[in-house]
């Protein structure tokens, strides 16, 4: 099995997303899912929305941000988990 920070993501159809400052919000358009995403999690966002694999994301967040790698890894494989359970986001 493909490690989730490894695997291709695709960002679903049924998603829409907007910057707010340094912050951005996407909404699931069918089921009304939505996040508050924080810088950090714009940068995720915005790497699958660029064709990046989240461990892209994870090298993006590293350079940005003083955090270890393993804490990094951890919270990027829960968000992405919370992103896949509202379907704003689909395995490719």
């Amino acid at each position: 099995m493909t490690d989730i920070l490894q695997a291709q993501w695709r960002i679903s159809d049924q998603a829409i997303a907007n910057t707010v400052g340094d912050e951005m919000v996407v909404l699931h358009l069918g089921n009304g899912t939505y996040f508050g995403l924080d810088p950090v999690g714009k940068i995720l966002w915005e790497a699958l929305a660029g064709g990046q694999s989240p461990a892209d994301a994870c090298d993006t967040i590293l350079e940005r941000y003083d955090i270890d790698r393993a804490t990094a890894e951890q919270d990027l494989r829960q968000f992405l988990g919370e992103l896949a359970e509202g379907d704003l986001i689909l395995q490719a």
